[in-house]
């Protein structure tokens, strides 16, 4: 019972410093339980296209939002932890041993651990009812089941328990191994300079040029996204190494200048930040990142969302596209069906291409048959003769015997005049911006090209280049487009009874299925981008947050003692202000120079799922960095108001 009240009088006693961490450890939980909720729920498990999916999402950004929990609740107490071990210095002088210490470490976890489970788990579970709406509306879902799930209460508990058991191990460790004058000593021990900073700097610089440079020049979707985290990784390294080295060398070369360093604004704030060197360096470098993260993400899962509907378009020319493969089925008996069920059909037409063809592109255009190219140089490719263009767009175009015209699809593009299908070579007349009645995107996210060749002579060379094993007869694939009008419950009939040919050499598309199948995945990217941005603005708003409580509890003595010599309120309010901008102008900096080099890469990515890249992407671009740039500014004024207040009792 003695351990239990010094440890309750502890956390009264330092209620300033423990009510952060307790709002962080709060926020964490409800956020991990509104995830796991929201994976045992009806509404998510009663999708009709997507419900595997959506649970997929949610249970990888499980995992990302738990080890970013970790991370912030580690980093939170280590704020915390110095205050700690000036009372244990104190206990431990009094005759404690350190056994005893660590009971009250343990006591006053558990006291943590009650409190942030309890509290989180009900906001958590609020929230959840909130955002079960957001995500079923987002996906196209129709029920908004959420309920109560022992499993989801059970890993959440689970999970915290294991949490804070690291914490108090990360206590047990500190108090065992630190002396009781060093724990008497710990909050005001400052940081030592860095060594080896130049070595840290050319790093960092290699590190970053490598990371923008494979940003800067990525060559396809597909190498996009196996680089994606290998870059990440890089300029994450190079942003900790630059920060830490290049903070210590410009504060050190300010230091130098007397002109600078001794006005009275730059000399508290350089000495307090070469006082906290590698702490500042990291914790800024932490709030650059999580910045970068919150932009990349939100910007990459917003345009997919918003670009959804383009990809549509661009897939579907006519609400209904049936492949009528080697006369599996007839456009009469496609119509039969949609007679059928009272269905009306409307814009009919017919066109004819040849299957699509994986191929190898080399640097001089060469296209050659294979199955093993790689991600650079990998195209489809398809064939159509001049008489087939003709009759699908009307444009009476004339081709000589060597001549053909180019049409790309997803980002598919000529850079010379010349093209070699196999052995043979041929000049290309004109590439072609849209062939009228041809879908313009397609889900397959490599880049293609569709070749109009001159005569059915020039089409059989190609083709038997690049189907050497395809019966002739199978090659060229009719399809049938046309828009369908009545009733959700009919459409979805007529599609059964299609379905019930599939195998029969046809196959085919309905717009509205693959609108709710897109709804699904790049609804369920973006709520999980929204949970991520939530997730990294809390973690980055907690950082500054406790990071300014920490200082201004460290910087009041020192702010005390310059008010008696002399110093004015407004001069302290400079220095603080000046202090403030480097912790919030740097790090915002940093992340907004971060996101422009990785935009070439997102954009790849973009196409990787087949979202082409729009003006609307930088409008979301632009939207993000304003809503990011005013909750940074809100937090700003909330921590430099908190800052202000614990270094000074000036009104």
């Amino acid at each position: 019972m003695f351990y239990v009240k010094l440890a309750f009088d502890s956390l009264r006693k330092n209620k300033e410093s423990y009510l952060p961490f307790l709002l962080a450890g709060t926020a964490a939980v409800a956020l991990n339980f509104l995830v796991q909720l929201l994976i045992y729920s009806s509404g998510v498990k009663n999708l009709q296209f997507a419900s595997d999916i959506v649970r997929l999402l949610l249970v990888l950004g499980q995992v990302i939002i738990g080890l970013l929990s970790l991370v912030i609740m580690i980093y939170t107490y280590s704020f915390l932890k110095k205050g700690k071990e000036k009372e244990f210095g104190l206990y431990s002088i009094l005759g404690m041993k350190k056994s005893d210490l660590v009971k009250i470490s343990l006591i006053q976890q558990a006291m943590s651990f009650a409190i942030t489970i309890v509290t989180g788990l009900i906001t958590g579970f609020v929230f959840a009812k909130l955002m079960i709406l957001l995500l079923v509306r987002m996906v196209g879902g129709k029920t908004f089941g959420m309920e109560l799930s022992l499993p989801a209460l059970a890993c959440t508990i689970a999970f915290f328990f294991g949490v804070y058991a690291v914490l108090t191990i990360i206590d047990a460790i500190a108090v065992a191994r630190t002396k009781t004058l060093d724990l008497m000593k710990s909050e005001k021990k400052g940081a030592s300079a860095p060594k080896n900073r130049w070595l840290f700097f050319l790093f960092g610089g290699a590190a970053l040029i490598w990371g923008y440079g494979l940003s800067l020049t990525v060559p396809s979707p597909i190498k996009a996204v196996n680089q994606f985290f290998f870059a990440v990784l890089l300029v994450a390294v190079a942003t900790y190494l630059l920060f830490i080295a290049a903070s210590t060398l410009i504060l050190k070369a300010l230091q130098k200048k007397e002109g600078y360093y001794y006005q009275s604004k730059h000399f508290i704030t350089v000495s307090n930040m070469l006082f906290r060197m590698k702490q500042n360096a990291v914790g800024l470098a932490s709030i650059a990142l999580l910045t970068t993260m919150t932009l990349v993400v939100t910007v990459t899962t917003a345009s997919m969302y918003f670009g959804k509907a383009d990809l549509v378009q661009k897939m579907f020319p006519r609400d209904v596209e049936v492949a009528l493969e080697n006369k599996g089925i007839t456009e009469e008996q496609v119509d039969s069906l949609v007679n059928k069920y009272d269905l009306k059909a409307s814009g009919k037409y017919t066109q004819t291409v040849s299957l699509p063809a994986r191929a190898a592109m080399s640097k001089d255009q060469h296209f050659t048959s294979t199955e093993y190219a790689s991600n650079a140089n990998e195209r489809n490719i398809q064939f159509m003769t001049l008489d087939e263009y003709q009759a699908a767009t009307g444009d009476k175009q004339s081709l000589k015997a060597n001549q053909v015209l180019a049409y790309g699809r997803n980002g598919g593009k000529l850079t010379r005049s010349d093209i070699y299908l196999g052995k043979d070579r041929y000049s290309v007349k004109q590439n072609l911006k849209s062939i009228k009645g041809m879908p313009s995107a397609s889900a397959d996210s490599t880049a293609s090209f569709v070749f109009v060749l001159p005569t059915e002579e020039s089409l059989q060379s190609a083709t038997k280049t690049f189907f050497p094993e395809v019966d002739e007869s199978k090659i060229m694939q009719t399809s049938y487009f046309f828009n369908i009008s009545g009733s959700a419950k009919h459409e979805e009939d007529f599609c059964n009874a299609l379905d019930n040919y599939q195998g029969q050499n046809m196959s085919f598309q309905v717009k509205s299925m693959t609108e709710k199948v897109m709804n699904g995945i790049y609804g369920g990217f973006f709520f999980i981008g929204i949970l991520f941005s939530i997730s990294f603005i809390l973690a980055t708003g907690l950082m500054i947050y406790y990071k300014q409580i920490s200082e201004g509890k460290a910087d009041q003595a020192q702010f005390e003692i310059l008010q008696k010599v002399g110093m004015s309120e407004g001069e302290i309010k400079k220095t603080i202000r000046s202090q403030i901008i480097w912790l919030f102008g740097l790090p915002i900096a940093v992340s907004l120079i971060h996101l422009s080099f990785a935009m070439p890469m997102i954009n790849k990515l973009l196409l990787a799922f087949s979202v082409p890249v729009t003006g609307a992407v930088y409008v979301v671009m632009a939207m993000t960095i304003l809503l990011m740039v005013t909750i940074y500014y809100i937090i700003y004024k909330i921590t430099s108001h908190t800052y202000y207040k614990q270094v000074t009792e000036l009104n």
